[in-house]
């Protein structure tokens, strides 16, 4: 398991990042902090392409400057999608990060934690390998 820490500065309204990853594994987890208030029902999403796999979103009653706030793994199987950097798909050798309007009231320093598991089992059928 391996933490990824980014630091975005954000200019407070929808906007799309990305992070390329060095090895081949699965988002396992995601905090958010921020060095301002994120408010109620902001979302950052984790997602490969346009499948999400992981979901921070900011609950009623706002989260207050430097309170952490936790993602949720998509329900799914797609939580359990693999990135790698050999991947011949573009958009498997990087996860995508997206603020949506409502984050934030305005700029601030957004700091994500991604756990990311680089040892993760995946099972594929003979014919996918």
């Amino acid at each position: 398991m391996k933490n990824i820490d980014f630091n975005i500065y954000s200019a407070g309204g929808v906007e799309t990042y990305y992070y390329p990853v060095t090895c081949r594994g699965v988002v396992d987890s995601l905090k958010v902090i921020a060095n301002a208030t994120m408010v109620a029902t902001g979302t950052v999403i984790l997602s490969r392409d346009t499948t999400a796999v992981n979901t921070a979103t900011v609950p009623a009653g706002d989260t207050a400057a430097g309170i952490e706030l936790v993602g949720v793994p998509t329900a799914s199987a797609n939580r359990y999608l693999v990135f790698d950097p050999d991947s011949s798909t573009v958009a498997n050798t990087k996860i995508k990060i997206v603020f949506d309007t409502t984050l934030l009231g305005g700029a601030a320093n957004v700091l994500l934690q991604i756990g990311y598991d680089d040892s993760a089992f995946v099972k594929m059928d003979a014919s996918e390998a």
